[in-house]
């Protein structure tokens, strides 16, 4: 098919799929978007930032809660250990009388069932005292069918009743299924960790069990089997404290088979009373809180992982005295990561009453003091004002993968878009400066803290980010992937079709991932066109990068000249050819014979004329017939259409 002119591209992207069906930009998870803990306390995390507010219902859930919120950040689910509550705050059906125990550390933990977004299990801790506590691990499930009431369907199921308080969760390594550790307690179990894999068909009850570390044990009185016990974010250590023993220890987690490996330890009587502890978003730092039980200090550590002994030379990130009769009566509790990228710190009175703030470390991934524990813009603080809820012990747990989210991380990604960036944690910025490691391309946003680049050529980049505050610089990198557009091609790439008036012709948009054609708005990758006007498709590729094509379709206008001289000085009248705008023919033949009906011409290239010899010679002047044949396209709509035209030429000289 022969074009007229090369079809010129049109291109441009939009953040979201065409059909919504794909989006490549990267999304946050949303899962522990929300809180709800302590006295009537709940932390809504969207946008980036901790909005705080007062439950709409009484809840008191004096130490460890779970929470979950749907994939979109919609509270779905909470609990206590004891109660099951809906994000509408009423209990579940049959979602009181979980066994739950609200004063456990880590009373519970709520993971989704993989691939089905209507259903989540419920891991509740009891505490291990014989003989009164002993209702150990269990899980029970809860449904939000399409109609009806959101229930526990099935309750309290036993996993196993001599255990710590002490339960995480993370992702397996294949990004779909989940791993829930916990711990045993006691001389039977108290060297054990437990981990169970939940997948889309069931939840594994046979136990990945690792014997390794100090054990959890000791008479009644204990609190060895309390404190808390986490996941870090990216899946690859796990961390635990064992309060009386003055204990805290890492390993390392193979998210693949659940496995715990490669202790390292503080000293024995190291850190008496360790309570709550949480992984650095990036890995990398390690924090625990030291409660007293009498007169003492509190204190908030910072290990850092990457040195050979972490525990050689913890740094104190802040510390305040409490005693038993005075008015120093405040105690720092269980510490948790949040989405927005910073720590929060539990704050409770003695006897287990209610603070009115979160202490609140700003940068936890910023070594030693620059980490900024209450220090927000050189300005030191009280953390979090909960805006009437209480601060008790402990705070929501969650499946630590929720939180895996970048420092900074990036959206639109195909060649031509303004990629923009997002940090996550923009607390203690002085200055951002940007290296987006293509020197060619332009910033077309000149925010600091959320700028846009237009990168010159697709390919592979480094963007680095420094963070300027006070006399400190802090930097971050991130590979990004600027995806060329899609090359979409119509009818070979000519800007107009002809086709035979009353046929139709079938146009080819290539194999990509989606479509969108105009007029008509088909979705397809194939187009059957029967009408004059102009036709584009939008197409959309596997990395979300999108590109149109555009094609006229006209009627052909077939004529042919009634005489011609092969010695005509105008090109146009010099041979016997077809005339008009023509094309779209799946087969084409023109045959020419003399008056005794002898072929002595034919062709089946339209652009191919008679030049008025026949064998080499020239024919004499005299009328000639013609005969031409025309085949159109086949398409879907309409089968091929045959169309002959004959008639007679005069050869001039």
């Amino acid at each position: 098919m022969k074009g007229i002119i090369i079809l010129s591209l049109i291109s441009f992207f939009l953040t979201t799929n065409l059909f919504s069906q794909v989006n490549c930009n990267y999304e946050p998870p949303r899962q522990a978007e929300n809180w709800v803990f302590g006295n009537n306390a709940m932390i809504n995390f969207s946008g980036g930032d901790a909005n705080a507010s007062l439950t709409p219902s009484d809840i008191l859930f004096p130490n460890g809660s779970s929470i979950i919120s749907a994939s979109n950040g919609d509270l779905k689910l909470f609990s206590d250990g004891i109660v099951a509550k809906s994000g509408a705050f009423y209990t579940l059906s049959n979602g009181d009388g979980l066994q739950g125990n609200n004063f456990a550390s880590q009373s519970s933990i709520i993971v989704p069932k993989p691939g089905n977004s209507r259903v989540y299990y419920i891991f509740t801790l009891d505490m291990y005292i014989p003989p009164v506590f002993t209702d150990g691990v269990r899980y029970s499930i809860a449904e939000f069918p399409e109609s009806g009431p959101v229930s526990i369907i099935s309750k309290n199921n036993l996993l196993f009743n001599e255990n710590a308080q002490k339960i995480s969760a993370t992702q397996h390594e294949n990004g779909r299924d989940f791993w829930i550790v916990t711990h045993g307690y006691g001389d039977n179990n108290g060297a054990n960790f437990y981990s169970y894999l939940l997948n889309d068909s069931t939840l594994n009850t046979n136990a990945v069990v690792t014997s390794i570390g100090h054990p959890h044990n000791g008479n009644t009185s204990s609190n060895n089997g309390a404190g808390s016990m986490k996941i870090s974010p990216d899946g690859s250590k796990l961390a635990l404290v064992i309060p009386d023993d003055g204990i805290v220890e890492v390993y390392d987690f193979d998210n693949s088979s659940g496995k715990v490996s490669n202790l390292v330890s503080s000293t024995s009587g190291q850190f008496v009373h360790v309570n709550g502890v949480e992984f650095s978003p990036d890995n990398s730092k390690l924090y625990f809180t030291i409660t007293p039980l009498g007169d003492g200090t509190n204190f908030l550590y910072q290990v850092n992982l990457d040195d050979a002994d972490p525990f050689a030379s913890p740094f104190i990130v802040h510390q305040f005295d409490v005693q038993q009769n005075g008015t120093a009566d405040s105690l720092f509790g269980a510490l948790q990561l949040a989405t927005d990228g910073k720590i929060y710190a539990a704050k409770f009175k003695k006897g287990a009453f209610e603070k009115p703030n979160l202490g609140v470390i700003y940068n936890p991934n910023r070594p030693l003091g620059t980490c900024n524990y209450n220090e927000l813009n050189h300005n030191p603080n009280n953390g979090l004002y909960l805006n009437g809820g209480g601060s008790i012990i402990g705070l929501p747990s969650f499946v630590s993968t929720f939180l895996d989210i970048p420092h900074f991380y990036y959206a639109d990604q195909c060649h031509h878009d303004t990629t923009t960036i997002t940090i996550r944690n923009t607390s203690n910025i002085d200055d951002a400066v940007w290296d987006f490691g293509n020197p060619s391309g332009t910033l077309v946003v000149n925010d600091n803290l959320n700028p846009g680049f237009v990168y010159s050529e697709p390919g592979n980049y480094t963007i680095s980010l420094t963070e300027n505050y006070g006399t400190e610089n802090y930097t971050y990198n991130k590979e990004v992937t600027i995806h060329a557009l899609p090359n979409v091609v119509l009818a070979d790439g000519v800007d107009t079709v002809y086709i035979l008036e009353n046929s139709s012709i079938q146009l080819d948009a290539g194999q990509w991932d989606f479509y969108e054609w105009a007029p008509g708005g088909s979705t397809e990758r194939y187009l059957d066109v029967t009408q004059e006007g102009l036709y584009e498709v939008m197409v959309t590729d596997s990395n979300c990068c999108k590109n149109s094509a555009e094609v006229f379709i006209k009627f052909a206008t077939i004529s042919f000249p009634s005489a011609f001289n092969p010695k005509s000085n105008i090109t146009i009248n010099s041979n016997f050819k077809i005339v008009g705008e023509f094309g779209g023919f799946k087969s084409y033949r023109l045959s020419i014979y003399n008056r005794w009906g002898q072929l002595i011409f034919e062709s089946e290239d339209p652009t191919e004329g008679w030049d008025g010899t026949y064998n080499g010679e020239d024919s004499p002047p005299g009328t000639y017939v013609y005969s031409a044949n025309f085949e159109s396209y086949a398409s879907d709509l309409k089968p091929s259409l045959e169309l002959k035209k004959t008639g007679t030429v005069t050869l001039l000289r």
